[in-house]
């Protein structure tokens, strides 16, 4: 038997440390909220300013700009947060503005040296910063905080790197994908897609990279960007990579990409004996390469065993118009119990709902 005196002590010192917890997380909230209001209080007087300076024609823009350049560094501090936020939502005449206010303030300089600051926080919210302002001379020190030990920071420089990097910061951001201080794929996927057309030649030199998935996200970069002069190359990666991932992004790729020389290496993929991941795709990336030469494999894959296999198959025939259309009412119309059958009604008739939503959001809208 434990003791009545132990268990109630028990009791007790768990209280109290619900308790502790409950008033910390409320004097968090409470702080946050202080901060934010006296960020707001200190900056409402220099927001009517602000605003008239969105809106001013470009000759108008000078007196608002010094005007707003000439506040105090307590007032900016707390208006700076709004402008941030304000880059990313504003194009032309106003994007310009809020630039070149920053340039004034000598803002961007300022997170160039913050780059270098023992504080995560201000590393981070540098980069941030300097993203937004597309701030080219910055991308160096941003390459550099790829390999940061902060896991938040080396996002917040990927991030920027794909709003004003350049061709110089493809290697680094495939270095930044392995290693202990590995940037997600997916952040350094949208910074290389973002670089544009004048990094597209770097970005290729990735489908020779020695880690597979700097190739896997080489390839998806390029097909995303539609690089066609780059299709007999990751032709070759569907055909001969070791690695499966890297083979499966390349099938995807080839789809988008939509050329005729696509055609055969994706029919390649699909044939039984293929990963079922790998033929899945394969399905799909024939349903969006639009050839209708894919018509009957992609109609016999429809009684595949595998039924996610199948199930890609048939929705890749509805793109192919109505060549696929009248291979899937062909098979629809055979013996009720095969499951290429059952495949062919059940994506006919998924067509024939979306059409029926389609016509009746189109009459509400009239």
């Amino acid at each position: 038997m434990i003791p009545t005196g132990l268990v109630s002590g028990a009791l007790l010192g768990l209280l109290a440390v619900v308790l502790t917890l409950g008033l910390l997380i409320a004097g968090n909230r409470f702080v946050r909220e202080h901060r934010q209001h006296r960020r707001e209080r200190i900056a409402a007087p220099v927001r009517g300013p602000l605003l008239e300076l969105l809106c001013a024609e470009e000759d108008e823009q000078t007196e608002l700009l010094h005007r707003l350049a000439e506040i105090d560094r307590r007032t900016w501090a707390a208006l700076e947060p709004t402008v941030t936020g304000l880059l990313s939502k504003v194009a032309g005449g106003a994007r310009t503005a809020l630039v070149r206010l920053y340039e004034l303030r000598g803002a961007a300089v300022d997170a160039v040296a913050d780059l270098s600051s023992r504080s995560a926080a201000r590393r981070g919210r540098a980069a941030h910063v300097l993203g937004q302002l597309r701030h080219r001379p910055a991308a160096p020190s941003l390459c550099r905080l790829l390999a940061d030990h902060d896991p938040e920071v080396r996002l917040a420089a990927a991030r920027a790197l794909g709003r004003c990097g350049g061709p110089e910061a493809v290697p680094y951001l495939l270095e930044s994908l392995h290693g202990p201080r590995a940037v997600p794929p997916g952040a350094v996927t949208r910074a290389l897609v973002s670089l544009g057309p004048e990094a597209q030649r770097s970005v290729a030199s990735g489908l020779e990279h020695r880690e597979p998935l700097a190739r896997a996200v080489t390839i998806e970069v390029l097909g995303v960007n539609g690089v066609v002069s780059r299709t007999s190359e990751i032709i070759r990666a569907l055909r001969e990579d070791p690695q499966i991932e890297v083979r499966i992004k390349a099938a995807r790729a080839l789809g988008r990409l939509g050329m005729p020389d696509g055609l055969q290496p994706l029919l390649a993929a699909v044939r039984p004996g293929r990963s079922v991941a790998l033929r899945m795709v394969g399905a799909g990336a024939l349903g969006s390469l639009g050839a209708v030469a894919a018509t009957g494999p992609l109609a016999e894959l429809l009684g595949d065993p595998d039924p996610h296999v199948a199930a890609t198959a048939a929705r890749a025939l509805l793109q192919l118009g109505p060549e696929g259309r009248a291979a899937l009412r062909t098979a629809a119309d055979g013996r009720s119990g095969q499951p290429a059958a059952a495949q062919a009604r059940a994506v006919l008739a998924e067509s024939a709902v979306g059409a029926a939503r389609h016509d009746v959001r189109a009459e509400v809208v009239l």
